[in-house]
């Protein structure tokens, strides 16, 4: 009991992180288009609120004044996220207006049945905000979703509408409690892949690396021995070109030098960015593919328009245990690869030097 105590504080007490959100999108260059979606669904929310106006079962009277006044906020909140990405604090605004909107329309609407029809809006928000927000903003959100539905709900008892109430309130209730939890997952899943990702080439960076390393040794062990073989890359002179030409150029040669060793890798080498100029690629197969894999890579990168050479350091270790510490066999794998590339490096760059991990 006291371990689930535990997890739920940590999960409250999990910060908002919607700046990183932010970037995260605006790293991959999908900030523009996840504005556009929320427009759009912010903007449908406004046309369906201004539509049930128009209905009988919709709001009347004063209420339909309240309902217009929610509508024309919902496309004011459309609008500023078709011009540009809010802030944290605008962001947290608007959900808490939309949650504050949503209900105030649901509760005010002639029919009954019309309330709980209008509770699933909550579903976008919750999703939203549980994407986006803390826990403290999607408890707020979710628990007044949740107790207009019942009010909603109430109202279809009164009017001996028992059974359709029952249905739909469980309905809209496992909705509203089970697409929060999508979008939190969502968030950890993206979150990971923050954080095992390099966010200049896309490729993995040193832990996501040694994650997925250790995910292929043991998945090769399973089916027998297993050659596992590392390859290390600096870029020779490196430093001095982006000094020299700047740092958006030097960039852009580690993008490129990124791309070339994903394109002759293929699909099935675990490629990163482990350091400023330095990459490192891994794969579970014969020592003299992963040689001739070399040879490509030291040719395909010297091609570049900058004239940049790369120093190579092959190590290849065989692993028939599946008892042994993977950790220590990549571990000794890249240590050995390493020292092999700065024998390349001492040489003169734009070679390859060989070295065993065991």
């Amino acid at each position: 009991m006291g371990a689930q105590v535990n997890h739920v504080r940590q999960w409250w007490r999990q910060p908002d992180r919607y700046e990183w959100f932010a970037d995260y999108l605006a790293s991959r260059r999908l900030a523009s288009i996840a504005r556009g979606v929320m427009a759009v669904i912010v903007a449908v929310l406004a046309g369906a609120m201004a539509l049930m106006t128009f209905s009988p079962a919709g709001p009347h009277g004063w209420a339909r004044g309240v309902a217009l006044a929610v509508a024309a906020g919902f496309a004011g909140i459309a609008a500023a996220y078709a011009l540009r990405w809010p802030s944290r604090r605008l962001s947290t605004a608007f959900s808490m207006f939309g949650t504050a909107g949503v209900a105030v329309v649901a509760l005010t609407q002639t029919e009954e049945h019309a309330g709980l029809l209008t509770c699933w809006a909550f579903l976008g928000l919750a999703a939203y905000v549980a994407t986006c927000h803390s826990p403290r903003l999607l408890v707020f959100t979710v628990g007044v979703a949740l107790a207009t539905a019942v009010a909603s709900a109430a109202r279809m008892v009164l009017v001996d509408d028992v059974p359709m109430a029952a249905a739909t309130l469980v309905l809209a209730t496992g909705g509203l409690l089970t697409v929060p939890f999508g979008g939190q997952i969502l968030m950890r899943l993206l979150w990971n892949d923050a954080v095992s990702t390099d966010p200049l080439t896309g490729l993995a960076n040193r832990r996501g690396f040694r994650r997925s390393a250790r995910a292929l040794l043991r998945g090769g062990l399973r089916r027998g021995p297993v050659c596992f073989s590392v390859v290390m890359i600096d870029l020779d002179g490196f430093k001095r070109l982006n000094d020299t030409l700047g740092h958006a150029v030097g960039d852009q040669i580690l993008v490129e030098v990124a791309a070339t060793i994903q394109e002759v890798g293929g699909p099935g080498v675990l490629a990163a960015r482990v350091g400023g100029e330095e990459f490192v690629i891994a794969q579970a197969s014969p020592a003299r593919e992963v040689e001739m894999l070399a040879r490509r890579l030291c040719a395909a990168i010297a091609a570049n328009a900058w004239g940049v050479t790369a120093s190579l350091g092959i190590a290849d270790v065989t692993v028939t245990d599946p008892a042994e510490d993977v950790r220590a066999v990549i571990e000794g794998a890249i240590a050995a690869a390493d020292m092999a590339m700065y024998e390349a490096k001492r040489a003169g760059g734009n070679q390859i030097r060989q070295s065993a991990a065991a």
